[in-house]
Parts: C-alpha cells; sequence; structure tokens
C-alpha cells in the first residue's frame, strides 16, 4: 500500500507537469533537472530504510514531496530552452528559434516551375495543429492558416533544377497558440522534407508523395502520418522526438525497416516478420527495389505501425 502511494504521487506530479506545460499554463525545463538523477538513488534507499518502519510511511511521503518539490523549482526557474533540442542535439530541431525578421501572413506560396524535378521543404512550426498532404497544383508547396492567429513567411532559393523553400510559422496572438495550418505539396516533384515541430498535433497524407528524405523532430506532440509505396529506392525517415505519441499507416506490401533507439517507450509495429534487438524489418524487405527506412530516436514516446 506504502508502494502504491509514493508511486501515486510520483505520477500525479509528472501528469500535471506535462499537462500543463503542454497548455503552455508553465514552461518547464526538463533538461535541467537531468542532472539531478542521484537524487532518485538516495530516495529509494530512504524509503527501502523506511519500510515497515514506525511512522515510515510519513518519512516516505515528506522525502518524496519535498525532492518533487525541488525538481518542480529547477524546472521552473532555469533559463527557458527546448528540452528536446537538448536531448536529441544531433538533429536540427529549429522550433524555438522560428525567423520573423520578414513579414507575416496567414498564407503563403511558391508557384510550381516545371524545370523543378527536386526540391526541399523545411518547414518550422511551434505549438498547434498542422495538417499535411499533397495534390498541389498552381504551386510547388503552399501553406495557410485557417485564422489571421497566425503568421508564416517564406524565403525560396533554386539552383540547377533543385528548389529549397523553408516556412517559418508562428502565432501572432498573445495567446502563443498557433492556429491549425494546412501544407499542400505539388506531387510531381521528388521531395526532400524537415518538419520541426514543438508540442503539436498533427495530421499528414504523405501517401502519394514521392520522396527520398524525411526528417521529423518534435517535443511532446501527437502525430498521425499515412504514407504510400515507397517510389524513390530507398526513401529514409528519421524521427527524433520526446513525450510523442506517433502513428504510422503503411501500405501491407510496402518494404520497411525500423531501426530504434528509444527509451521508456512503446512501440508497436504491425506485419513485422522479424523483431531483433532495436530492428524490425518486413519480411519482403531485403529483396525489394524501394522501401521505407525508419530511425527513430527519443524517450517516453509511443510509436505505432498499423498497415492498410
Amino acid at each position: 500500500m506504502e508502494n502504491k502511494l509514493t508511486s501515486g504521487i510520483w505520477f500525479v506530479f509528472i501528469g500535471l507537469v506535462l499537462l500543463l506545460h503542454n497548455l503552455d499554463i508553465i514552461h518547464f525545463n526538463f533538461w535541467a533537472t537531468i542532472k539531478y538523477w542521484p537524487l532518485l538513488i538516495i530516495i529509494v534507499g530512504i524509503n527501502l530504510i523506511a519500510q515497515n518502519k514506525t511512522y515510515g510511511n510519513y518519512i516516505k511521503i515528506g522525502c518524496n514531496v519535498l525532492f518533487l518539490g525541488w525538481i518542480l523549482y529547477v524546472g521552473m526557474t532555469a533559463p527557458k530552452t527546448d528540452w528536446s533540442e537538448q536531448l536529441f542535439n544531433s538533429k536540427n530541431i529549429n522550433v524555438g528559434n522560428i525567423d520573423d525578421s520578414g513579414p507575416l501572413s496567414n498564407a503563403v506560396h511558391t508557384p510550381f516551375d516545371p524545370t523543378v524535378e527536386e526540391s526541399t521543404l523545411e518547414f518550422n512550426g511551434g505549438a498547434g495543429k498542422f495538417e499535411m498532404k499533397v495534390g498541389e497544383k498552381a504551386n510547388l508547396v503552399s501553406a495557410k492558416a485557417k485564422t489571421d492567429d497566425m503568421g508564416m513567411n517564406m524565403k525560396t532559393t533554386q539552383e540547377e533544377g533543385k528548389q529549397k523553400v523553408v516556412i517559418n510559422a508562428k502565432p501572432t496572438s498573445k495567446s502563443k497558440k498557433s492556429d491549425a495550418v494546412l501544407i499542400n505539396l505539388h506531387p510531381d516533384v521528388l521531395w526532400s522534407l524537415n518538419l520541426n515541430y514543438g508540442a503539436a498535433n498533427i495530421n499528414n497524407d504523405l501517401s502519394t508523395l514521392k520522396f527520398k528524405n524525411l526528417e521529423i523532430n518534435m517535443g511532446a506532440s501527437n502525430m498521425d502520418l499515412t504514407l504510400g509505396t515507397p517510389k524513390a529506392g530507398i526513401s529514409k525517415i528519421d524521427i527524433a522526438t520526446g513525450a510523442s505519441k506517433i502513428h504510422f499507416r503503411i501500405p501491407k506490401d510496402a518494404a520497411v525497416k525500423v531501426e530504434y533507439t528509444s527509451i521508456l517507450s512503446k512501440n508497436s509495429f504491425e506485419g513485422f516478420e522479424t523483431n531483433e534487438s532495436g530492428i524490425a524489418k518486413t519480411a519482403n524487405y531485403n529483396e525489394a527495389e524501394n522501401r521505407f527506412d525508419i530511425e527513430l530516436e527519443g524517450a517516453a514516446n509511443n510509436f505505432t505501425i498499423t498497415r492498410y
């Protein structure tokens, strides 16, 4: 009973901090608390010593509350930083440094140039709802927010038949919450995508997109992503996340390999014949000419792959 009580205190604390942080009510610097992990060993030792002792229950509760109070103080008073960027410093997570030097608009686009065969899109967005789909015809890429509470700017460069587009999105209201944004891509281009999000809800349907690279960096987000069959040899998908829920929908006949180095995470891969330590593959992966290579890094994630 005593163990259940102290565990309950921890779950309530962690759940409240994550909820308030995701709602932008507080800013909690998770990374700043990591260096105090040896205190956990001390707390466990105190719990063991106090077990079955007179007033042991009160001692355990008091020590755990004091420890969590200290962690709360550290996380709330530490300088603000994107904790997911610190955790995955090998990735280019830009959500905390969105460039707003140019004029902001709730709708941006780049006209389609038929001579462009390959394009790169870098999308940087903070908290909010983001949807991406394929089917744009007049433009290479377009992005539109539903209200004026969202501002975006776009930078485009072109060289030797390749075009790079950078879209920066940020809320313009005091709430610091971005409204829903729809990004639409042209289907007749070979794409490389670099998608950076904060605490966001993401729904991307890329089932008809031809891409060679897809990089996703996000923290405390929910993502639903639908892919089609791979069309560009090996299509690489790199994911760096923290405390996120990720659901991929992939065709049953698509060849897929997943390499994952995730901590305290739950992974579920439907239709994978082999599942070694840190590697999962579909039965047709080795023989397939076109395939997806997925690499997942992160902590406290829920990553699910279903087949359709």
